[in-house]
């Protein structure tokens, strides 16, 4: 007789938790692997997906499938979803449901069953012109953001990850995937092909052997320290003053939303024109054909204040793709114009900084030469999410033999009003894919309901 192991889709369950049920012989063959069953679950009938078959006994008495309704999921997408729950350690339920979803922008240039190619762009605004473009070119093509990766097409050959280091293709929620990692894995298990274009590698990649790298074009910096001591206090250098009196528009850009508004304000206080300037942040990086004579960054300094070993990668990755936009110069203002990297920019100096980096990253033990997990949990008390913390932190400390490290409980850099939040930052010291494979299996055999993991978090703030 077979068994089956279901994730029950019902809220009232804990999510990664499955169930056992006895497979009648009458369903003997319908009942795969990625099938949607109905079940019995304590008073009730529920609904769940078949999440593996063993012929292994139980200790415990079970009730039988009650119903096999359809096979929802391929052996493909199975094998995905159990990928996914092993590496970004995401709940049996959310890797297979995530895979249905119909989330995010795509939009075809053919008719699906046409459709051989599965491009994908880290900018959901991006989705239609590009699918625009392909169309008159004659592709046909799938055109999606981050989460048509799951896209199924009965002709695929290709997935194309275009700028696979965006962490754009990072889910917001639980199972907190890469679409590009996903793209690859899924490559993989398909047997199709899988291009990666980056505009300018992530540290990791660098390290893995990516080593082209974008050329910089031309960057100014503006020392805001000596602006002071001219007497100049505000958010704007005399530079970007006097470029906004001559050259219309010009572009300021900056990464907060709230300095944006202070920014307006200045620039209303001297009587700039609003027709002189457009000023916006990271959603530009979408903006499909965007070119302007000059662009102002004015809060690089804040990525160089960060508490984040990502921080001056993510400054590179900003500068560099502000400088592409820039038909003639990006000027950055900043009260470091000695710092290292500003030189590493002015001077083209790119693989000067990957090579610095991995040095720094080697030294402290951080991604690309460990694997980072964080651990999160938020409630509206404060006393229960204390109380939590304080059982996750016993239990963690069955994990501390040297390969890997876990912090004390922290709370977040931005928290959100009402909602109280602790962290947990795990760092596995260890490159073999078996131990690191088999270490965030134990981390996610220890995780009791309610706290949520994310492996590679973009941040650990």
């Amino acid at each position: 007789m077979k068994f089956a192991l279901v994730a029950v889709d019902t809220y009232q369950d804990p999510t990664k938790k499955l169930f056992t049920y006895s497979i009648p012989d009458n369903m003997q063959n319908l009942a795969q692997e990625g099938a949607k069953v109905k079940v019995p679950f304590g008073r009730r009938t529920v609904e769940g997906y078949i999440w593996k078959l063993t012929a292994s006994k139980p200790s415990f008495p079970v009730k039988p499938l009650q119903e096999v309704k359809s096979q929802a999921f391929t052996p493909s997408q199975v094998q995905l979803a159990h990928w996914m729950a092993g590496y970004h350690l995401g709940s049996p339920l959310d890797c297979l449901k995530c895979q249905i979803s119909e989330k995010g922008e795509r939009e075809p240039t053919a008719p699906l069953k046409e459709v051989t190619t599965l491009l994908l762009v880290p900018f959901a605004s991006q989705v239609k012109i590009r699918a625009a473009v392909e169309r008159q070119k004659g592709g046909k093509l799938l055109v999606g953001s981050r989460a048509a990766v799951f896209a199924q097409l009965p002709n695929l050959k290709k997935i194309v990850v275009e700028e696979p280091e965006s962490w754009n293709y990072k889910n917001e929620r639980a199972p907190y995937y890469h679409a590009a990692l996903v793209a690859k894995k899924r490559s993989q298990i398909e047997n199709i092909k899988l291009e990666l274009r980056p505009f300018i590698p992530i540290v990791e990649a660098y390290a893995g052997g990516t080593k082209t790298l974008p050329k910089i074009p031309s960057i100014r910096i503006v020392d805001l320290k000596m602006e002071k001591s001219a007497g100049n206090f505000t958010l704007l250098s005399q530079e970007l003053k006097n470029t906004l009196k001559r050259t219309n528009p010009t572009f300021i850009f900056s990464s907060s939303k709230v300095l944006q508004n202070s920014i307006r304000e200045e620039l209303e206080e001297q009587g700039i024109s609003k027709s002189s300037y457009t000023l916006a942040g990271p959603e530009i990086f979408g903006w499909e054909g965007l070119e302007v004579e000059r662009i102002f960054w004015i809060d690089a300094d804040t990525l160089l204040n960060l508490p984040d070993f990502r921080s001056h990668e993510k400054l590179i990755s900003t500068a560099v793709k502000l400088s592409h936009l820039a038909k003639k110069i990006l000027t950055i203002q900043t009260q470091f114009s000695n710092h290292p990297i500003f030189n590493n920019l002015t001077k083209g100096k790119m693989a000067s900084f990957y090579q610095e980096e991995l040095e720094n990253r080697k030294s402290l033990s951080y991604p690309p030469f460990s694997t980072l997990v964080m651990l999160s949990f938020q409630s509206k008390s404060a006393v229960k999410t204390t109380q939590e913390a304080e059982k996750l932190a016993e239990m963690l400390t069955q994990l501390k033999d040297g390969t890997v490290e876990v912090s004390p409980p922290y709370e977040p850099y931005q928290g959100k009003p009402g909602i109280f939040q602790l962290n947990f930052a795990l760092k596995i010291k260890s490159q073999e894919k078996k131990k690191v494979a088999e270490l965030l299996g134990k981390i996610a055999s220890l995780l009791p309901s309610g706290w949520k993991a994310d492996v590679d978090p973009e941040s650990l703030l």
